[in-house]
């Protein structure tokens, strides 16, 4: 290995390390924002935090309806798409059935 890229290795190494040092600033800046945020969103909502919960209990609840409901209709297509793939697969069978030599 020679000196310059002794060099190079000790240079790439110091960018890297500020690169990771300047993103953990800019997460704990992020997280700080974040935190300062709930926090006056906590202070400062129009509703109780008695009628928030309410509110999103309701809404997980109309959530899980939604989900339900599209899972019933995804079964039923799947069910209806079964059904027509097995009888068009009958049908071909059917039509191209080839006599089959029986054993002796």
């Amino acid at each position: 290995m020679s000196f310059n890229d002794v060099l190079d290795s000790i240079n790439k190494r110091r960018r890297t390390e500020e690169r990771n040092k300047t993103f953990v600033k800019f997460a704990l800046g992020m997280g700080l924002a974040a935190t300062i945020g709930l926090v006056k969103g906590i202070l400062y909502a129009p509703k109780s935090g008695k009628e928030t919960r309410e509110d999103l209990k309701n809404k997980a609840a109309e959530t899980v309806d939604a989900i339900r409901e599209k899972v019933r209709n995804g079964a039923r297509a799947l069910k209806i798409t079964k059904e027509k793939v097995a009888e068009e697969l009958h049908d071909v069978i059917k039509a191209e059935k080839v006599p089959t030599k029986k054993k002796k």
